[in-house]
């Protein structure tokens, strides 16, 4: 093997490298006659390879000279510059072929001619139309779920309205039942009336929460800043004065993010208010802290990408391990009759952290309190 191509010479060398190319490689001098054409340039253009030597590359190839960005190329390398020209559907001798054009020069820097390479990219292109004709559809089909829930959206908003005149018209007409034929109804009337108020506040209450979801599901990107220490700060003020048992909020050194600062008001109140609601001990401690931090492929799905970490540690009655992601369903409720709630309260907060390209987990022990730590991503 080594004495046979020890045998070859310099030129049999060349021209076996060139056909063994899978590009077709073409040299022309600098009158652009050519010099050089290999096995895969005769296939592309459809003439042999002992016919192109001699002829000037115009009169090979069809419609090369109407291509001026071509020949804008081959003279500049010419000038001794390399150059680049993409594959065109405006031209058929490009239609599925990239070019590049590169300086034959000797030591001293003196241009002879330029070399040709073209690459056949028909398949690359195939698939990008494909991807193409795909993100295409993908958006067609995003336009129509937005439409969707734009439409459930306001259905739910005008549903939820209309359901919340009657209740309110119940209850008004309760009261002035209660108040004008007071002297007519029993004690035990009396609390059957107030009984069935209390439904209708718990069933105005679930509405506004359902009217909530629906909403946070169709949030617009914000790039509105807002200080979350200040924001929280504000929340606890709002939870302090709610309950009787005089909690402990501290509220340590948090982040600036962009978002909706409405939702993320509902979010943090509702997570404190959960915090000191959920509580048995004689004075409930919350403790809300904010930390850097990178996320690895093991753990989470946003792999290698840094996080504001916003914690909400309590010392409250905390839960089960197996409730983890029960928690956070619409409607399910831990210790249903014990303590009031639609049950629907970290639903809602899930809804919010997705809404800011977030997430929330947590961790819990039973007796000891429960930690909830929400993701908001670090942008410059």
């Amino acid at each position: 093997m080594e004495n046979k191509l020890g045998a070859l010479s310099k030129k049999n060398l060349d021209e076996m490298l060139m056909d063994s190319s899978i590009d077709a490689i073409i040299a022309i001098d600098n009158n652009c006659i050519v010099t050089a054409w290999n096995q895969a340039a005769a296939l592309m253009y459809n003439v042999p390879k002992m016919q192109a030597p001699g002829k000037s590359l115009f009169k090979l190839i069809t419609g090369l000279k109407e291509d001026t960005e071509t020949v804008t190329a081959i003279n500049n390398a010419l000038k001794g510059y390399k150059a680049f020209v993409p594959a065109s559907k405006a031209y058929a001798h490009r239609k599925h072929s990239e070019n590049h054009y590169i300086p034959l020069s000797d030591d001293d820097g003196t241009v002879h001619g330029v070399m040709n390479i073209v690459h056949d990219v028909a398949h690359r292109i195939k698939a990008e139309r494909e991807l193409q004709r795909l993100n295409e559809e993908l958006k067609k089909q995003y336009r129509q779920l937005k439409a969707t829930a734009d439409e459930l959206a306001s259905f739910t908003f005008i549903t939820s309205n209309k359901v919340k005149e009657p209740i309110r018209n119940i209850y008004t007409g309760i009261e002035h039942l209660i108040k004008v034929e007071a002297g007519r109804l029993t004690d035990s009337g009396k609390a059957t009336f107030r009984r069935m108020q209390t439904s209708l506040n718990r069933m105005d209450l679930l509405l506004d929460d359902i009217l909530s979801i629906a909403q946070i599901s169709t949030l617009e990107k914000s790039h509105t800043p807002v200080d979350l220490t200040e924001l929280v700060k504000e929340v606890s003020i709002e939870i302090k004065n709610k309950f009787d048992t005089d909690p402990v909020i501290e509220v340590g050194e948090l982040c600036v993010i962009n978002g909706h600062k409405t939702y993320l008001h509902m979010l943090f109140y509702n997570l404190l208010h959960n915090a000191v609601k959920f509580n048995e001990t004689a004075r409930p401690i919350v403790q809300v802290s904010c930390k850097k931090t990178v996320l690895n492929k093991e753990a989470f799905f946003a792999a290698d990408k840094e996080y504001y970490q916003v914690t909400i540690a309590d010392n409250g009655i905390g839960f089960e391990e197996e409730d983890k992601e029960k928690i956070f369903t619409m409607f399910e409720k831990l210790h249903a009759g014990k303590y009031k709630g639609s049950g629907i309260g970290l639903t809602v907060a899930g809804k919010i952290m997705d809404a800011h390209n977030g997430f929330i987990t947590v961790e819990s022990t039973p007796g000891k309190g429960s930690s909830f730590h929400c993701f908001f991503p670090v942008t410059e």
